[in-house]
C-alpha cells in the first residue's frame, strides 16, 4: 500500500481590527462593501476566514467601496499594489463578476474553485456558478481540466444530473454555470445521524443509476459517486452532481496521464480504481454507488477504517459485512442487491446500471431482485460442482497495486487536484 501525506491548509490569523473613525458603533457593513469582500474572497486576495470575520463583525466602514478599499489596506489585508489594479473594476467586481449574472452567497468550496449561488440576469433565475481558484487557474493544465467537466457535463440530459449552462473567462476569472438546485446532499443528511430506509434509500438509488445509465450510454464514467454529490430535493428527485472527475471510457490519452492515481474518495472506490487500473468502466460507478447505499442504510461506510490505507486495503481484500446483518429491519434483497454491487471482482457485478435498475424496481414492488438472486444461486451451483476451485482467472487480484508516490506526484498539474480530492474528502 502507498503512504499518503495529508496536507493541512495553514491560514495565518490576522488580528480583527476597527476603524472607529470609518464606521460608528452598531453601523452594518453597506451592500457594496459586502459584495467587495465576496468577490476578494472568491479571488483568492482574502482568506476564508478573514472574509468570514469581517462579513460577520460589521468591521468595514458603510460608505462607498473605495473606503472600503482603503480600510483593507489601512488593515494591512490588501498591498497598495493590490489597491491600485483593484480600483478601476470596482464597479463590475461590486455589481457583475461574471457577466450576465450577479453574484449573490457562497454555496461551497471544494479542491478545485468555489461555487456560489448567482442571478442569471436575462432569464431572472438563479444558477450555481463554480469559479476555479485563482491559483490554479495560472496553471493551463487546470483550465483544461476545468473546461471538460464543463463540457462532459453538457453531454448529459437527464433529470437526475445537475444540468451544465455555460463555460467561460471573466478577466482573471473562469467560471462554470450550472443549474441551482435547492436542497440538501445525502452526506448533509448523514451526518446528522439520519439512517436512510430501506424505502426512500432505493428510490434515492435508483435515480442515480438512471443517471448512471444515461451516463453509460454516453460512454462516460463519474468515478466520484458519493453521498456529498448526490442531490436531494424538495420534490423528492436525486440529482447527480460534480463531474470533475469524470472522462469519457474511449479517452485513452487521460486513462494513461492518470496512470498510477488511485483517482476518487476512499470510502467509496472500486478495487480498479484503487489500483489505478486504466480501463475504469462503467462498472467502478456501480461499486461506488453500492458503497454509497451501504452507508445511507447503515449509517456507517462499508469499510470504516480511521486511516486512508487501511480503508483502501479493506477494499481489496476485506470481505463485506451484508448490510442487512447490520441494520436487521433491510430485506435480504437489498442486502443481494448491495453485496452485487460492491463485488471484489467487477466481472462479478451488474454488467451495467441497467441490470441494477431493474432489481431496484423489483424491491420497490416488494419482490426478490432477480439478476442478484438469479447471480447467487449460480455462484452456489457452481460453488457445488467445482467446490473451491476458480475456473476463471483472476487477472484483477492478481495484479498489485501500483505504488502512488504522493510526495512527487503534488507537483503536477493535473496529479494535486486528484490528490486533495482523495485525502481532503474520506467522507
Amino acid at each position: 500500500m502507498p503512504t499518503h501525506r495529508i496536507l493541512y491548509n495553514n491560514t495565518t490569523t490576522i488580528p480583527f481590527l476597527k476603524r472607529p473613525e470609518l464606521m460608528a458603533k452598531g453601523e452594518s457593513t453597506s451592500a457594496d462593501a459586502a459584495k467587495l469582500l465576496q468577490a476578494l474572497e472568491s479571488r483568492g486576495l482574502l482568506a476564508r476566514d478573514e472574509y468570514e470575520r469581517l462579513r460577520d463583525g460589521n468591521s468595514l466602514p458603510a460608505g462607498a467601496p473605495e473606503e472600503a478599499l482603503a480600510w483593507l489596506v489601512d488593515a494591512g489585508l490588501l498591498t497598495k499594489g493590490q489597491s491600485r489594479r483593484l480600483e478601476p473594476e470596482l464597479a463590475s467586481l461590486i455589481n457583475q463578476q461574471v457577466p450576465g449574472y450577479q453574484m449573490l452567497t457562497r454555496l461551497g468550496q471544494g479542491a478545485m474553485g468555489t461555487v456560489y449561488k448567482a442571478r442569471q440576469l436575462s432569464m431572472d433565475r438563479f444558477v450555481a456558478i463554480k469559479i476555479l481558484h485563482p491559483k490554479l487557474a495560472a496553471n493551463p493544465d487546470y483550465i483544461q481540466r476545468f473546461l471538460r467537466e464543463a463540457h462532459l457535463a453538457a453531454k448529459f440530459s437527464s433529470n437526475n444530473v445537475v444540468q451544465a449552462i455555460d463555460v467561460g473567462q471573466a478577466g482573471p476569472l473562469n467560471y462554470f454555470v450550472m443549474e441551482y438546485v435547492e436542497g440538501t446532499t445525502v452526506k448533509e443528511e448523514l451526518e446528522k445521524g439520519r439512517i436512510f430506509k430501506e424505502k426512500e434509500a432505493v428510490e434515492i438509488v435508483v435515480q442515480i443509476a438512471q443517471a448512471l445509465h444515461h451516463a453509460h450510454s454516453r460512454k462516460l464514467i463519474h468515478r466520484d459517486i458519493k453521498p456529498a454529490n448526490i442531490i436531494l430535493t424538495k420534490d423528492g428527485i436525486a440529482k447527480l452532481a460534480d463531474l470533475g472527475l469524470a472522462r469519457m471510457t474511449t479517452d485513452l490519452e487521460s486513462a494513461k496521464a492518470e496512470k498510477g492515481l488511485a483517482i476518487g474518495t476512499p470510502y467509496y472506490m472500486a478495487p480498479e480504481q484503487v489500483r489505478s487500473k486504466e480501463d475504469v468502466d462503467s462498472r467502478a460507478d456501480l461499486y461506488s454507488l453500492g458503497a454509497t447505499f451501504y452507508h445511507m442504510v447503515t449509517g456507517r461506510p462499508p469499510f470504516d477504517h480511521p486511516t486512508v490505507n487501511e480503508v483502501l486495503k479493506a477494499h481489496l481484500t476485506e470481505a463485506l459485512v451484508p448490510p442487512d446483518h447490520l441494520n436487521t429491519k433491510l430485506t435480504s434483497g437489498v442486502g443481494e442487491v448491495v453485496e452485487l454491487m460492491m463485488a471484489k471482482k467487477r466481472a462479478n457485478r451488474y454488467r451495467s446500471p441497467e441490470g441494477l435498475i431493474i432489481d431496484l424496481e423489483c424491491i420497490l414492488r416488494e419482490e426478490p431482485p432477480r439478476i442478484a438472486r438469479q447471480k447467487i444461486d449460480t455462484e452456489i451451483l457452481k460453488g457445488l460442482t467445482h467446490g473451491d476451485e476458480d475456473d476463471e482467472a483472476d487477472d484483477e487480484e492478481a495484479e498489485p497495486m501500483i505504488p502512488i508516490w504522493w510526495a512527487y506526484a503534488l507537483g503536477g498539474g493535473l496529479a494535486l487536484s486528484l490528490v486533495l480530492n482523495l485525502l481532503l474528502a474520506m467522507k
